[in-house]
């Protein structure tokens, strides 16, 4: 939990999220990940545009917009990177796709509380034994953490996505998209009809290695997207997740590499072309 009281700390909330002013401080620092953020949802979005569903015994934030034409393709399930919400990754994305038919179902993502960046003393030893590794360990009981959060997620966008007819496809970011590739490879998440990757990754050295093939194998049509200002993770596999998609034989993969920072409307307007462009490509 973020500590709301701390200057800086409360001034770089309200660069990230956008906040005009803080409200409620108090009450908002015992809030839970997913409470804190429908609060800022409610507060700035449309009521119409927010709503709640039940993950487990949690109750998390959704933002749904539908599609402005007569025909939906579809259910877009938007998955930002760990510790975010579809409102700061997806901002214009999730309009975009509603005029190229997709009714976008945004929310937000496993929170990294469980200390997955975090170094004990056995992860230190181990880094200092072999350095060339990177800082970033992750114990398995961390990973199932994530792992068990992001399988609630998802399911319960899945059963929002059941109240609208047409395909379903999930677009997930960064670290976000790598946990999913893994629960789609243990069989914890079902498969959706296409997968949108942005920019995926997992902040640790063998983890991050096996993605390539996981994401190869993976039974369904996958567009794969990058960018050079991706972070050092994501940047060290983009060869090989292509390379890996060639030696399987992975049917309708398709890489494609975006220009200009995250967050700019024309690399948003450019990424929902790409994805557009890919649907239509597979006849969707």
């Amino acid at each position: 939990m973020f500590n709301w009281f701390s200057g800086p700390n409360k001034r770089h909330l309200q660069i990230i999220l956008g906040f005009s002013c803080v409200c409620s401080i108090a009450t908002a620092a015992e809030l839970s990940h997913s409470q804190n953020q429908l609060a800022d949802l409610t507060r700035y979005f449309p009521s119409d545009e927010v709503k709640t569903v039940q993950a487990g015994e949690q109750s998390i934030p959704v933002m749904i917009s539908e599609q402005n034409g007569p025909h939906p393709k579809g259910s877009a399930i938007l998955l930002p990177d760990i510790g975010l919400q579809a409102s700061q990754s997806f901002a214009d994305l999730r309009l975009l796709l509603n005029d190229y038919g997709w009714i976008t179902i945004g929310s937000i993502a496993p929170d990294n509380g469980a200390g997955v960046w975090q170094l004990d003393d056995e992860q230190a030893k181990v880094l200092t034994g072999q350095p060339t590794l990177g800082a970033e360990q992750i114990k398995v009981a961390d990973s199932a953490a994530i792992k068990d959060q992001l399988k609630l997620i998802v399911n319960a966008l899945n059963t929002e996505a059941q109240n609208y007819i047409g395909l379903r496809l999930l677009v997930a970011q960064g670290a976000t998209a790598g946990w999913l590739i893994e629960s789609l490879t243990a069989g914890d998440i079902p498969m959706p009809d296409a997968l949108v990757l942005l920019s995926p990754y997992l902040p640790e050295y063998y983890l991050n290695k096996k993605l390539p093939a996981k994401i190869a194998k993976l039974d369904l049509p996958i567009l794969d997207v990058w960018s050079k200002h991706d972070n050092r993770w994501a940047l060290a596999t983009v060869k090989n997740r292509q390379q890996a998609a060639r030696k399987y034989l992975t049917m309708h993969y398709r890489q494609r590499q975006l220009f200009g920072l995250s967050g700019l409307s024309v690399r948003e307007n450019r990424l929902a072309k790409e994805i557009y462009a890919y649907m239509t490509y597979l006849g969707w």
